[in-house]
């Protein structure tokens, strides 16, 4: 009897703890988990990444802050004193100059209740993106972005890339070379570019691929809007020039191409660009915004648009409804800023784009251009629906 009576208390301790237990486990099974905080996310080159964004418009000035154009300059009365990590932060640096400015297009569409996370990288090609180069500096973007998968969920990513795997950079200083030693770059460069179009298409394609895989084995297929973004033209065609091609493009505009030149890469490099992205798009059923008209009249030396000069020092900075968007070439009169800033998209520049994507993002579905309004600032930019075409 006393053994049997001892035994009674661990019995119904161990009854005890095991229902605890249970109680526990069902509790814990039924707590729904933490949701995580929402990202949008942009990786690829330096036209996402947020090259130029130190500069709000162009001006012929080198002291101070250029006529206010230079964010990257803080004056008061004792004095002016520049630091481009300002703006760009610690990607401006000896060993990162990746350029992600504090006005990149992801961070300009300001989109609600999400953390914008910048991975983009100047000078980044797609196996860059895919696989990184340390030897240049390029991070892994996909595997950052898996990193961040863990403590985000990521409802939006836009990718731009592809430019620099066609050597849009070597193209556009060539054209400059050639306006300075008198040939044309445009029949040059034409047939090479044709040449590698397929395998672009492909490049850019595994890049959407690597990019989905991540995001589909993180958090689900459909639980994210996946846009894939062509280049705006930096100049216009020749037409759209305020400045003649025998005047002073070079020293004092900052865009020193021939006439045949920028008709050629307005007209055929751009489009081109734009519609081997689009069908790329197509072939992995991402979202397509199309940017190739999105600086009509605000590019570097266009007819309608302005630089800061000493006569309207009175107004600068230039407001964005005047100032080109584009960073110029840099000019045989100024050493300003860093060669890598020349022809993209600057402060206002990235503002517009920005306000792009945020117009994107609300449509949820479909394929648009961006366009901007006449007139007003890089805050009224709008979109238009686009066909089945690829040639619009």
């Amino acid at each position: 009897m006393s053994g049997a009576f001892r035994r009674r208390p661990a019995v119904a301790v161990t009854a005890a703890l095991a229902l605890t237990t249970a109680l526990t486990t069902a509790h814990a099974a039924a707590a729904p988990a933490l949701a995580k905080p929402a990202a949008v996310v942009s990786l690829g080159d330096s036209y996402i990444s947020g090259e130029a964004g130190r500069w709000r418009g162009n001006a012929l000035e080198n002291s101070g802050d250029k006529w206010g154009t230079d964010l990257a300059t803080e004056c008061d009365a004792s004095g002016c004193a520049t630091d481009p990590q300002l703006v760009y932060g610690n990607t401006h640096t000896s060993t990162n100059m990746c350029h992600r400015s504090t006005s990149a297009e992801i961070v300009s569409a300001a989109i609600p209740d999400a953390t914008a996370i910048n991975l983009a990288c100047s000078g980044a090609t797609t196996s860059d993106v895919r696989n990184g180069d340390p030897a240049r500096n390029q991070p892994n973007q996909v595997e950052r972005l898996r990193a961040k998968t863990a403590d985000y969920h990521v409802k939006l990513v836009v990718l731009s890339i592809g430019g620099n795997d066609l050597r849009f950079g070597d193209i556009i200083a060539d054209c400059v070379q050639g306006y300075l030693t008198h040939y044309r770059c445009g029949p040059k460069w034409d047939s090479a570019i044709s040449g590698q179009l397929d395998q672009v298409r492909a490049d850019v394609g595994a890049t959407v691929r690597a990019i989905k895989e991540v995001l589909n084995a993180a958090q689900g297929p459909g639980s994210y809007q996946f846009v894939l973004q062509s280049y705006p033209s930096p100049m216009p065609a020749a037409a759209g020039f305020r400045i003649p091609e025998s005047g002073p493009r070079w020293s004092e505009g900052g865009c020193p191409v021939w006439d045949s030149d920028a008709n050629w890469a307005r007209n055929e490099l751009v489009p081109t660009i734009a519609a081997q992205l689009e069908q790329v798009a197509a072939d992995r059923h991402v979202r397509f915004l199309d940017l190739r008209d999105a600086f009509d009249g605000r590019e570097v030396c266009a007819t309608d648009s302005s630089q800061a000069t000493a006569a309207n020092s009175a107004a600068n900075p230039l407001p964005g409804t005047v100032a080109e968007w584009v960073r110029w070439v840099v000019t045989g009169y100024s050493s300003q800023g860093d060669r890598q800033e020349s022809m993209h998209p600057n402060h206002y520049g990235q503002r517009a784009l920005g306000a792009c994507l945020r117009l994107m993002h609300e449509k949820t579905t479909g394929d648009f251009a961006c366009h901007n309004t006449p007139g007003a600032g890089p805050g009224r930019m709008t979109l238009s629906a686009l066909g089945g075409s690829l040639d619009h």
